[in-house]
């Protein structure tokens, strides 16, 4: 009785926090339900119910910050000046990492291919929870189109990215922004490291998670540009 009481607050918090018709900011609607969404995702957790801590994770994006205006963060560039979300005009692919987990071993080639896939429409972002000097052997793993990126406790002026992004969502996680910088997507990357696993086999695995984040939006604009060029 207790659980269904808890999912039931849950869930009615979607309905009455903020109307979905109106432009909120990712923080915002964030921590509006950030702790229904804990509360009830660590009952899931302790039942070792893994379907429905993944149905709250599905239903808190779905429900409450796609549609969200992602905010305007400052990070640090690791081989380049600060970079500014809002300075960027393409729609952005946003990946946490820490440098001190492993990554999938397919996660950087699937990354380095989809940049070079979509140089025009798509802009790549790693960010490490982490200081710079921990990145020099990861961040040759991307291609120079990617952005490398990063922030730390230790670093004040970090303090409201990391509380925003680190301490509620987990890591890793993969946030879609739009041009006008509306969640589109975000997403979970699940561990699937395996020594023994093959590249072919890691490459393809991490490649379909990013992809099916960014495929729906980048084809239809693709398919905007062509029809307006051939109006032309």
């Amino acid at each position: 009785m207790a659980r269904k009481i808890l999912l039931l607050s849950f869930l009615l918090s979607f309905l009455s926090n903020y109307s979905q018709d109106s432009i909120a900011y990712f923080s915002d609607a964030l921590r509006l339900n950030i702790n229904s969404y804990n509360a009830a995702s660590n009952r899931a957790f302790e039942n070792k119910d893994f379907n429905e801590g993944k149905r709250l994770f599905d239903s808190l994006v779905q429900y409450k910050l796609i549609g969200t205006r992602f905010d305007d963060f400052t990070v640090k560039g690791y081989n380049s000046k600060d970079v500014i979300l809002n300075n960027i005009s393409k729609p952005i692919l946003l990946v946490t990492y820490t440098s001190w987990c492993i990554l999938n071993k397919g996660d950087a080639p699937a990354l380095n291919e989809l940049a070079k896939k979509y140089p025009e429409n798509l802009q790549i972002i790693i960010l490490f929870w982490d200081k710079k000097q921990n990145l020099k052997k990861i961040a040759t793993q991307f291609s120079n189109a990617i952005k490398i990126c990063y922030a730390n406790e230790s670093y004040a002026n970090d303090f409201r990215i990391i509380a925003t992004l680190k301490h509620t969502l987990g890591i890793p996680t993969v946030f879609f922004i739009d041009e006008d910088k509306k969640v589109v997507n975000i997403n979970r990357i699940k561990n699937h490291y395996k020594p023994k696993i093959s590249f072919d086999t890691a490459l393809t695995i991490s490649y379909d998670l990013f992809d099916q984040m960014i495929n729906p939006y980048l084809n239809k604009i693709t398919s905007n540009s062509a029809i307006v060029n051939n109006n032309d």
